[in-house]
């Protein structure tokens, strides 16, 4: 009897010894780590070399994914299997709708996001995986440009609002910042608009619109201005890219509400 429970004994220590092993090699990347912003720098094996990297966002807290393709501002749900480490779905994925000359790097990255199901270290990073584990995109960790509110000085063009970009209008919408004075002035796209902002204490990409009016001009198709202004209300934050030539404001749950292009060309403050 005694052989047998030793015998039963040694098996059971040499399978915890064999579990404990396996646990210590695995390269699956725990939760923590994939947190922060990431560089795509290859899709399906093919290295993405460009000016302004396309980059994803996995917010692990918040269970969403934010970012840019290359072009556009994509954003979605993020799903992780606590019981099955390495397991990931991005779901309900979009992206905001501009045109760029070049749409080849964002068509690729939003081909591919869809078909992840895993995630695996690399020396580099990281790399998302489809369900038989080929490898769809390699991340590397993204560092954060430095920007603060000063760099908000100037007038920004109003691109898209809530994704979707603004046709031409006779009077150009913009927002230009006093940062001194902290003001905020500029045109809905019919209507002057002026205003404060402020920041929370501590937070250098807080912004916060306050006390906004506006001029009480009736032009034929206020729905654009309508929407500028029910946009500026959300802000709560923003980002610059990394040349600081575009702008995003986002709301209280980080999705973009409405993007500018700095003005480099004839003022338009009056």
């Amino acid at each position: 009897m005694k052989k047998i429970f030793f015998g039963v004994a040694a098996v059971c220590a040499g399978a915890l010894m064999m579990t404990t092993a396996g646990c210590s090699s695995s390269k699956n990347v725990t939760k923590i780590d994939l947190a922060g912003e990431w560089n795509i720098v290859a899709v399906n094996g093919e290295k993405i070399n460009v000016d302004n990297m396309p980059y994803i966002g996995l917010d692990v807290d918040g269970k969403r994914i934010y970012g840019n393709a290359g072009c556009n501002r994509m954003m979605g749900g993020l799903e992780l299997d606590s019981l099955k480490p390495g397991v990931i779905h991005f779901t309900q994925v979009g992206a905001t709708r501009m045109m760029c000359p070049d749409m080849d790097v964002e068509t690729k990255v939003l081909g591919v996001l869809d078909k992840v199901n895993g995630y695996v270290e690399t020396p580099e990073g990281i790399a998302l995986t489809d369900a038989d584990g080929k490898t769809l995109m390699n991340l590397e960790k993204r560092q954060l440009p430095e920007y603060s509110v000063n760099d908000l000085a100037g007038e920004w063009v109003i691109s898209t609002v809530n994704g979707t970009e603004l046709e031409k209008q006779e009077n150009v919408p913009f927002l230009a910042f006093n940062i001194e004075e902290k003001r905020v002035h500029g045109n809905a796209s019919c209507n002057v608009v002026n205003g404060g902002f402020m920041q929370e204490e501590g937070k250098e990409n807080s912004l916060k619109f306050s006390q906004m009016i506006s001029t009480m001009m009736a032009c034929p198709n206020m729905d654009t201005e309508r929407l500028v202004l029910e946009a500026l209300n959300k802000v709560a934050s923003f980002t610059l890219d990394q040349d600081k030539s575009k702008l995003s404001l986002l709301d209280e749950n980080g999705t973009e509400v409405m993007s500018l292009t700095k003005n480099t060309g004839e003022v338009l403050s009056k």
